[in-house]
C-alpha cells in the first residue's frame, strides 16, 4: 500500500466518505437534458424532419452531443471520490464496491430493455434481422462495438454504455497510477492536471489514428466508439472533479465561481459552440455521392462527413459537454435562474428516470412506425414526436420504480446475499 502523502497545514485532509451528490443538486437537471437531446435528436432523423427542415434541423441533428454531457458527468462524478481521497491522504474507494455498484447502475434496466426490444416484433427496429446467437451475447454482455460482426443495433443507442464500462475499468487503474505520485497538495494537484493533459492528449491522438489511419471494413466506425477516442470527453470531467476537490474543500472557490455572471458566461460558452457545430461546421450539407443528382442521406446525416470535419465535431462536443456541466460543479447550487431550472421538480425527476428515457426512447419510435404503418424519414414530425415521450416517460419511469431502484437497493449488500428476501444476520 502507498504511503500517505503529505498534507499542508494550511489545508485539512479531505473527508474520504464526502458524499459526491449532497453538494451537486443539479446534475439531475443536467441528466434530463442530455437523454432529452438524444432523444429528440433520434426523433428528428427518425421521422425525417432534420432533412426535410434544414434549417431547424441542422440544430436537431447536433443534439446528440448529449452524449458528451453524460461522458462528462461521468468523469465527473466517478473520479471525484478518488481525487478526494488522493488529495486528502485517505484510501481511495474500495475497487469490488465500486464495480458492483457500477453494475447494477448499468446492467438490470440495460437487459431489461435489450430482451423485450429482442422478444416483441412491435418494438424491434424496422427491417431488423434476425439475431445469432454470439451476437445476442455478444449485446448482453455489452461487447457487441468491438467487433463489426456483432453488429446488430437492437438498442442502437447502447454503444455509449459499452464506452462507459471502458472507462469504469480504466478508472480506478488510473486512480491507483496516480495514487502513487506523492508531495505536497500542490504538487499533487499539477501531477493531476499533467495526468489529465495526458489523458487528454491520448484521446485526440487515438481519435486521430482512428479517422485519418483506419480504412479497412467497418473498423473504422466502431473504434470511433471505443473509449481512447472518446477520453478527451472523460477527461473534461475529470478535470471539473479535480478543481472541485481543491477549491470547495482544500480552499476556497475563486471570485469567478462564486459570481452570478459564472452560470451565464459559461452555458453561453457551450450554446455558441453549440450553434458552430450545428451551422458553422458544415455538417449538413448535402452530397451527390454516385452522381446521379440526388443528394444522399443516411438516417439524415450527410453521408460525406469529412474526417476531419467528424474529428472537429467530437473534440467540440467535450467543450459544450464541459461548460454546460461547470455551474453545476462550481459556485452557490441555490443561486440563480440556471441552476434554479436545473433543481426544478419536473426536470430533476426526468432526470431521475433519464436511464431509462435514454434506453427506451428508440423502442418507442420503432413501435410508433409499426403501429401506425409510418415510412422511416418521413413520418409527420408533431406525431412524432408526441408519440416518442407519451410512450417513453412513463416507460422510464417503470424502468427506475421496478428496476433500476430495486437493483441500485443491492448495491451495499454482499453479492451472495442479492437474492435473498432479506440482507443475512448475524
Amino acid at each position: 500500500m502507498a504511503e500517505p502523502a503529505p498534507t499542508s497545514p494550511a489545508r485539512a485532509p479531505v473527508a474520504v466518505g464526502h458524499p459526491v451528490g449532497a453538494d451537486f443538486p443539479c446534475f439531475d437537471g443536467l441528466r434530463a437534458i442530455a437523454a432529452l437531446l438524444v432523444a429528440v435528436t433520434h426523433a428528428g432523423f427518425i421521422s425525417g424532419y432534420v432533412g426535410r427542415e434544414p434549417e431547424i434541423g441542422q440544430f436537431v441533428a447536433r443534439m446528440d452531443v448529449g452524449v458528451a454531457i453524460f461522458f462528462v458527468i461521468s468523469g465527473f462524478l466517478l473520479y471525484r471520490p478518488f481525487v478526494a481521497a488522493r488529495l486528502g491522504a485517505r484510501p481511495g474507494p474500495p475497487v469490488l464496491p465500486y464495480a458492483r455498484r457500477r453494475f447494477l447502475r448499468i446492467a438490470p434496466a440495460y437487459w431489461v430493455t435489450l430482451t423485450a426490444v429482442l422478444a416483441i416484433p412491435a418494438i424491434q427496429g424496422i427491417n431488423a434481422p434476425d439475431p445469432t446467437w454470439d451476437q445476442i451475447a455478444a449485446h448482453y454482455a455489452l461487447i457487441y462495438t468491438y467487433h463489426p460482426r456483432f453488429d446488430l443495433i437492437p438498442v442502437q443507442q447502447a454503444w455509449t454504455l459499452a464506452t462507459e464500462i471502458a472507462f469504469y475499468a480504466m478508472l480506478p487503474l488510473y486512480a491507483a497510477f496516480m495514487a502513487r505520485r506523492h508531495g505536497t497538495p500542490r504538487t499533487m494537484l499539477r501531477h493531476e492536471f499533467a495526468g489529465l493533459a495526458t489523458l487528454f492528449g491520448l484521446g485526440l491522438v487515438s481519435r486521430t489514428i482512428v479517422l485519418f489511419g483506419i480504412d479497412h471494413g467497418g473498423w473504422r466506425g466502431f473504434a470511433n466508439l471505443w473509449l481512447p477516442a472518446r477520453l478527451d470527453h472523460f477527461a473534461f470531467g475529470m478535470a471539473l472533479a479535480v478543481a472541485s476537490v481543491w477549491y470547495r474543500e482544500q480552499s476556497h472557490e475563486p471570485a469567478w465561481a462564486r459570481s452570478r455572471a459564472f452560470p451565464w458566461v459559461s452555458w453561453g460558452a457551450s450554446i455558441a459552440t453549440f450553434w458552430y457545430l450545428s451551422v458553422g461546421l458544415a455538417l449538413n450539407h448535402r452530397f451527390d455521392r454516385d452522381g446521379d443528382g440526388v443528394p444522399e442521406l443516411v438516417l439524415g446525416r450527410p453521408v460525406d462527413f469529412s474526417r476531419a470535419q467528424e474529428w472537429w465535431l467530437l473534440l467540440l462536443w467535450g467543450v459544450v459537454g464541459v461548460t454546460a456541466v461547470a455551474p453545476a460543479v462550481f459556485g452557490r447550487q441555490d443561486q440563480g435562474i440556471i441552476r434554479a431550472a436545473l433543481r426544478w421538480g419536473p426536470v430533476a425527476w426526468l432526470g431521475v428516470i433519464s436511464y431509462g428515457i435514454y434506453l427506451w426512447h428508440e423502442a418507442a419510435l420503432d413501435f410508433y412506425l409499426r403501429t401506425w404503418d409510418r415510412v422511416a424519414f418521413g413520418a409527420p414530425t408533431n406525431q412524432t414526436f408526441f408519440f416518442m415521450f407519451v410512450f417513453t416517460i412513463p416507460v422510464a419511469a417503470l424502468s427506475y420504480y421496478l428496476v433500476e431502484r430495486p437493483a441500485l437497493a443491492l448495491k451495499n449488500r454482499p453479492v451472495g446475499d442479492w437474492f435473498r428476501t432479506a440482507p443475512r444476520t448475524a
